[in-house]
């Protein structure tokens, strides 16, 4: 599907000088420069992108040390991936080692080590030009990681005293510190230091936006299907290919190199803000993107060979030791971008993922073909049956040892048993794909209209699992992308060039002591929000040409999101007033919804079970589920084709439910709930109103609860895609006259 441009003529017309002011400090006369230097050493950053990302990233690393430790590390294993690889290439005498030669043969004594090393004027000697070349590039590549170690260490020393002096957070207590809190401290020492100058007082979405500037570009080209590409094969069909080395040439392309449109990392060119100009820039950026490729062509050998290096060395003991890790899954490059709510950082992407990544296995493994099974089994059986007799023989004389190739052997039927296992389902587990996605949905929050009731068919599970990709297919991905990478970006992403200067030309907009950003990032749910999610209806007007729409709920996801994250943010009167309308909706619905019937009895177990959420280790579990045999929604055109199994409560076991998720101590402030939220309406409106002996009063103190925030924003976040699925089926009669395709000037 292409992206349809947004024509904003206003900005057709003569170029003119920037006007707006520079987030960077400037000194221009002596005076300016004497008044600095009486003022805090941090005060007036001149890149507070920069800053903060060291002062997150601080945090995120654990610490000076940890860092040091990092960098040293890092250092000192490509020196030991490069020497070792060229010492079994080119120092080992393999004739002698391997006894093929007549002289070699007729060795009768051990052979040693110092036998069949060279010395490194024989390694020289017989040293191939392509060995040579990699070396060559090694060096250089090892001396631009070196002198950028050094300049990391210098930034992060002073960003260790800067959380010391600034902060006032020692080095023995950020192991304690929460980034939530961190922030809060942040958010004050740019009232004393004055960190950035054309702003007294900065926001948590000033942090976010400057921390997230780029990302929140990538998420949003997702969202409106610029990326990822896709490559049509002729059996296979769509292939997304979004690997991380595309990833990595796609910011140099469009962020970070020499010829990219945004200057000094925050500010877009002017002339891509012109509407004139957007030929030109589309040329130019094609021309760039094939350069990129170009490069990327001439470097793919030796891009090849690290890949194999690192995968090799790094995965072979594994999957000896563990085969069925090849069969395991992982969020894809594509996955984390589309469920990636604008603002979110890191680290909470990272543990939501975590939380939701049980149920989006037994989603899985809810598709069972039982063909490959029935072959799994055979293979397996047979497969161990030798390696039985194998083991017994050598535990009777360790001399078949000796035999040729039978360690090799033996190993590899060890990997073939675990793989044919992996393949072979619990007889024991009971599948409901249908519960399961919405298990899934919880804890990830997105999913496209389509899935809704059909997530026991295959084309769902088949786009679930670009999302959610088996192990052994990233690695052939990443193996693969040395060659796969340039030919996407001088055939397939080049074309997209045009449409990536519109979308950015029509979605940025300058933040007063911010800069440039990404204008769904701003979370404008009036500019933004789409009606068919429950956003006010704004007036149509001439002018309000710009303000596309984000497909899935995305913005109206992520501000929820971002609310319940930070729950002392000052959002918009019109923000505000659209998650009291969603609040609205849940005491309305409050016995017609599933959801929300359901989080009562979370609220219940979060008072009895504290200790759960206290657990940081703590994650949904699906053996320990109860699974109710009621639909999730309010839903009559599916009937489930697996039955359910009911489990019946018992108070002294937790009983997780699909809205419950470990809680780490990085994540949301979890003993503050957000006062927006679905479970806080419903607390204000009906607990405290009720009888003290009874249930409802019992939960009362349900706000101060650990956990309580990531479980009301489960709550929201399902229930308003109930409320969506309401519409979508004409149960809201308010709505009724707007059309599915209304109001959607940027479709995809």
């Amino acid at each position: 599907m292409d992206y349809r441009t947004l024509v904003n003529e206003d900005n057709d017309g003569a170029e003119v000088p920037d006007q707006s002011l520079s987030p960077f400090m400037q000194f221009d006369t002596e005076e300016d420069l004497n008044n600095s230097e009486k003022q805090s050493q941090w005060s007036h950053q001149k890149d507070l992108d920069d800053f903060f990302v060291r002062v997150y990233q601080y945090h995120q690393q654990h610490g000076f040390f940890c860092i040091i430790l990092s960098e040293i590390f890092g250092l000192v294993q490509f020196i030991f991936i490069v020497s070792f690889t060229v010492l079994i290439v080119q120092c080992i005498d393999y004739p002698l080692l391997f006894r093929s030669t007549p002289s070699a043969r007729n060795i009768t004594h051990k052979i040693h080590f110092d036998d069949i090393i060279q010395s490194p004027q024989q390694c020289l000697s017989h040293m191939h030009l392509l060995t040579t070349s990699c070396i060559i590039l090694s060096i250089i590549y090892w001396l631009y990681r070196f002198s950028r170690a050094l300049y990391n260490l210098i930034s992060y020393y002073n960003i260790r005293a800067f959380y010391i002096q600034a902060l006032d957070i020692k080095p023995n207590d950020l192991s304690n510190m929460t980034w939530h809190e961190v922030q809060q401290r942040l958010l004050l020492a740019q009232r004393t230091h004055h960190l950035c100058i054309h702003k007294l007082n900065l926001t948590e979405l000033d942090i976010h936006n400057r921390l997230l500037r780029f990302k929140n570009y990538e998420v949003a080209m997702v969202n409106k299907g610029i990326l990822p590409p896709r490559i049509h094969l002729p059996i296979l069909g769509d292939i997304i290919s979004f690997t991380t080395g595309f990833k990595f040439n796609l910011r140099l392309v469009l962020f970070w190199g020499p010829y990219a449109p945004f200057d000094e990392r925050w500010h877009l060119r002017q002339e891509y803000k012109v509407h004139s100009q957007r030929q030109k820039l589309a040329k130019q950026l094609s021309t760039f993107i094939l350069l990129y490729g170009l490069a990327n062509l001439l470097l793919s050998p030796f891009i090849f060979i690290w890949q194999v290096l690192n995968l090799f060395y790094g995965y072979t003991e594994l999957v000896r030791r563990e085969p069925g890790v090849l069969g395991s899954r992982r969020w894809s490059n594509y996955g984390r971008l589309y469920l990636r709510h604008f603002n979110e950082l890191d680290h909470s992407l990272n543990q939501r993922l975590n939380r939701g990544y049980k149920p989006a296995i037994a989603y899985m493994n809810s598709f069972v073909n039982y063909s490959i099974v029935e072959t799994a089994k055979f293979i397996s059986f047979a497969s161990g049956a030798i390696l039985a007799v194998l083991v017994l023989l050598t535990i009777y004389d360790e001399d078949v040892l000796n035999v040729e190739h039978m360690l090799t052997v033996m190993t590899s039927l060890g990997v073939v048993v675990g793989v044919c296992r992996s393949l072979i389902p619990d007889e024991h587990a009971v599948f409901d794909p249908e519960q399961m996605l919405q298990l899934v949905l919880a804890q990830v929050h997105y999913q496209p209209d389509s899935w809704k009731d059909h997530g026991h068919t295959d084309y769902v599970q088949a786009e679930f699992g670009q999302m959610f990709q088996l192990k052994y297919v990233y690695f052939l991905e990443e193996l693969l992308s040395a060659f796969v990478t340039p030919l996407v970006l001088c055939f397939q992403f080049r074309r997209k060039s045009l449409q990536i200067i519109d979308f950015l030309r029509n979605f940025t907009v300058d933040v007063q002591g911010v800069g440039d950003v990404c204008s769904f990032a701003q979370l404008d749910i009036t500019k933004h929000g789409d009606l068919k999610w429950f956003v006010p209806t704004r007036p149509k007007s001439p002018s309000n040409t710009d303000g596309g729409i984000t497909n899935d709920g995305k913005l109206e996801l992520s501000l929820m999101h971002f609310h319940h994250t930070n729950p002392n943010w000052q959002m918009s009167k019109q923000c505000e007033a659209y998650l009291e309308k969603i609040q609205e909706r849940a005491v309305e619905n409050m016995h017609g919804s599933s959801v929300l019937q359901q989080s009562m009895n979370d609220m219940q177990n979060l008072q009895t079970q504290q200790s759960f959420y206290s657990d940081p280790l703590s994650t949904t579990s699906l053996n320990n589920r109860s699974i109710f045999s009621k639909p999730l929604m309010n839903t009559s055109s599916y009937t489930p084709s697996h039955t359910t199994v009911p489990v019946p409560p018992n108070a002294s076991i937790i009983q997780n439910s699909f809205l419950n998720g470990g809680v780490s101590k990085a994540d949301l402030p979890y003993r503050s709930s957000a006062q927006y939220g679905v479970l806080s309406k419903i607390h204000t409106q009906m607990f405290d109103m009720s009888d003290p002996n009874s249930f409802m009063g019992s939960l009362a103190s349900i706000q101060g609860l650990p956990g309580a925030a990531q479980l009301d924003m489960n709550v929201s976040c399902l229930f308003m895609h109930e409320l969506r699925h309401k519409y979508k089926h004409g149960e809201y009669e308010d709505l009724e006259n707007i059309s599915e395709d209304q109001n959607n000037e940027s479709q995809c």
